[in-house]
């Protein structure tokens, strides 16, 4: 009888433990607009002085959503806040560069469906440091409401 409740005590110890740690983990995450926003990775690529930043996104929607990015005012912050244009922005198959001179970028997010997102900056100075990028998008509940989402590039 003691070995059943030992067992019993020690299945009720982990299943209180790994529903916290979950917890944990879960507000940490950066959810906008039922959209999970994470950094894959980050780099500068020293032969053609681009910034590179790779980041996924997830719908949590039901239904596929469209995804409408102001292109424009996304933009990714140095370590002295100081804003640069990005060069091209790659959703998906979706790609838009900065000469093209589109406002938007229009994406069908499906549900539980991780889609890469890849910004370059051209030209990016060796003394600076990406900070953060500022994805602006609008909002799935109020039509011509954009909401502005800072992810860190430094956790």
């Amino acid at each position: 009888m003691k070995v059943f409740f030992r067992c019993a005590a020690t299945l009720l110890f982990l299943c209180f433990v790994g529903g916290s740690i979950k917890a944990q983990s879960a507000d940490s995450l950066l959810v906008v607009d039922d959209i999970q926003f994470d950094v894959k990775e980050y780099h500068v690529d020293k032969t053609t002085n681009e910034l590179i930043i790779n980041l996924f996104a997830i719908s949590y929607s039901k239904d596929p959503r469209e995804f409408k990015m102001n292109t424009f005012s996304t933009q990714i912050l140095d370590q002295k806040k100081q804003p640069h244009f990005f060069s091209s922005i790659q959703m998906g198959n979706v790609q838009i560069r900065f000469e093209d001179k589109q406002n938007y970028l229009h994406y069908l997010l499906e549900e539980d469906k991780p889609v890469d997102i890849q910004v370059i900056v051209k030209d990016w100075k060796k003394t600076d440091k990406p900070n953060s990028i500022k994805l602006v998008f609008e909002s799935s509940e109020e039509e011509g409401k954009f909401l502005d989402v800072p992810i860190l590039l430094n956790k």
